[in-house]
C-alpha cells in the first residue's frame, strides 16, 4: 500500500516439526480405511516463530525508533524498485543499505509490516493457510518456501514498477506463496475448500502443477482469489479512507511461485494411526 506516513511506500495487505497447540481432536480418513486424529487448531510451532519475529520486529519500529530512524530502516531492508534502474553515474552505495540491500531486499521485505492490522492480517493468512504446508515441509522448508515466495512476488513487483521509489513491504508474498501450495494438498482427492482444510493432508498426494489449473475446484478458487486481488488492487482500495495501494503483483507473483515450486520442498510424511482402525 502507498503510505502517507512513508512517501512513496507501498505494503502487501493481505491476503519440520510442528508444535503441539490446544485445540478438539477430529478424525481423518487415508486410503487404507484407518483415521487419523490430528489436533484441530494445532499450530506449527514455526508460524508460531515467525508470528513473534514479525511483532518483535514491528515493536522495535514502533517504540524504539523515532520516525527518521524507522524511515531509514525501511529504506535499507524493504525492497525498492530503483535501486535496480539507477543511471551510470550513480553508484548503488549511494542509496541506504548499499549492495546489500539490492540482494537481500526481495526476501527482508518480508520481516516489515504497515502496522499492526496489516501484521495481524497476514498472521492470520498464514496461520489456516500455512500449517498444512508446514507439516509437510518441516519447519526449514516452510521458511524456505516462504522466502523463495516473497522473492517472486518481489520480482513480479519489480517489472510492473520498474525504477519506481515505491517501498515494498509485507509478508503477503510469502504467505500468497503457502496458498499457493496450500491448494495443491486441499483438493487432492476432489475435496472441498472446507473439508481440505479440516483434514489431515500430511499424506495427501498432491495435485501437480498442471492439474491445479485444470480441475474446476482449485482452478475456481486461483480465478476468483486473483479477481479479488485485481479488484482491490487497481482500483486502489485500501483501508480508513486513505490513498492507499495494495500491492496485488507482489500477491500473484509470490502465489504463482509458491505453487509451482512447493514440490521442491515437500517431505509428505507416512500415515500414523492412532486410535486403532476403524
Amino acid at each position: 500500500m502507498r503510505q502517507e506516513d512513508f512517501p512513496d511506500g507501498r505494503h502487501e495487505n493481505r491476503g519440520g516439526d510442528e508444535s503441539a497447540g490446544v485445540g478438539a481432536y477430529g478424525p481423518s480418513h487415508h486410503p487404507g480405511g484407518g483415521v487419523l486424529h490430528q489436533k484441530a487448531f494445532d499450530v506449527p510451532g514455526i508460524i508460531l516463530l515467525l508470528v513473534l519475529v514479525f511483532a518483535g520486529i514491528q515493536a522495535w519500529r514502533d517504540f524504539l525508533m523515532t520516525p527518521a530512524e524507522n524511515y531509514r530502516f525501511l529504506l535499507k531492508y524493504a525492497f525498492l524498485p530503483l535501486r535496480y534502474s539507477l543511471p551510470p553515474d550513480v553508484s548503488m552505495s549511494s542509496l541506504p543499505g548499499g549492495m546489500a540491500a539490492a540482494l537481500l531486499g526481495p526476501f527482508t521485505h518480508m520481516f516489515l509490516h504497515a502496522g499492526w492490522l496489516h501484521l495481524l492480517a497476514n498472521a492470520l493468512w498464514m496461520t489456516a493457510f500455512g500449517a498444512p504446508v508446514a507439516r509437510r515441509t518441516g519447519a526449514l522448508g516452510f521458511v524456505m518456501l516462504m522466502l523463495v515466495s516473497a522473492a517472486g512476488g518481489a520480482l513480479v513487483y519489480l517489472a510492473m514498477h520498474w525504477g519506481e521509489p515505491a517501498l515494498l513491504i509485507g509478508a503477503s508474498g510469502g504467505v500468497s506463496g503457502l496458498m499457493g501450495a496450500a491448494i495443491r494438498l486441499i483438493y487432492a482427492d476432489g475435496s472441498s475448500l472446507a473439508e481440505g482444510l479440516r483434514r489431515d493432508l500430511a499424506t495427501v498426494r498432491p495435485l501437480t502443477v498442471l492439474q491445479t489449473f485444470l480441475l474446476p475446484r482449485p482452478r475456481a478458487f486461483i480465478l476468483i482469489w486473483m479477481g479479488i486481488n485485481l479488484l482491490f488492487g487497481v482500483l486502489g482500495f485500501g483501508s480508513g479512507g486513505r490513498m492507499n495501494t495494495i500491492a496485488w503483483e507482489a500477491h500473484m507473483g509470490g502465489f504463482l511461485f509458491g505453487l509451482v515450486f512447493f514440490s521442491l520442498f515437500d517431505r509428505p510424511r507416512e500415515a500414523r494411526l492412532e486410535n486403532g482402525l476403524t
